[in-house]
C-alpha cells in the first residue's frame, strides 16, 4: 500500500485545525498539525510533511510569512507552501506570491474561509507541480 501523503496544517485556531484535518483525512491525506509558528517550524524538522498549509495571522499579524520564509531558508527549500489569510478581504491586497517570492515564499495564497473541495484541489495541485518538476 501506498505511503499516505503527509499535510501539515498550522493555525492557532483549533477549530479551524479540527474542522479541515477531517476534510483532509477523508480525502486520503495523513495530517499534521501545529497550533503556532514555532510548533509548526519544528514538525516541518521532524517529521518532514509533504505539503504545508499555514495562516498568516497568528501570535503576530505576519507570523505566518516569516515561518514560510525560514522553512524555505533553513529546512527544506522545496516544500509546497499552501498559505490561508483573510487579509486580503480586510485590507482589499490581492496577495501574488510571483510578484516578489522572497518576501511570499509560498506557492499559493488562499483566502479564508476556503471551502473544502478547494483546500482538497489546491493540496493536489501543488503536489502534481512537484512531481512535474
Amino acid at each position: 500500500m501506498a505511503e499516505k501523503i503527509r499535510v501539515l496544517l498550522i493555525d492557532d485556531d483549533p477549530d479551524f485545525i479540527e474542522a479541515n484535518s477531517i476534510v483532509l483525512e477523508a480525502s486520503g491525506f495523513e495530517v499534521l498539525t501545529a497550533g503556532s509558528g514555532a510548533e509548526g517550524f519544528e514538525k516541518v524538522r521532524d517529521q518532514e510533511p509533504d505539503v504545508v498549509i499555514l495562516d498568516v495571522m497568528m501570535e503576530q499579524t505576519d507570523e505566518g510569512f516569516a515561518v514560510a520564509r525560514r522553512i524555505r531558508s533553513k529546512l527544506r527549500s522545496e516544500v509546497p507552501i499552501i498559505m490561508l489569510t483573510s487579509v486580503g478581504k480586510v485590507t482589499g491586497y490581492d496577495f501574488n506570491p510571483d510578484e516578489n517570492p522572497d518576501f511570499f515564499p509560498v506557492d499559493i495564497f488562499l483566502e479564508k474561509p476556503v471551502p473544502p473541495s478547494i483546500l482538497v484541489s489546491r493540496v493536489r495541485e501543488v503536489l502534481k507541480k512537484g512531481d512535474d518538476q
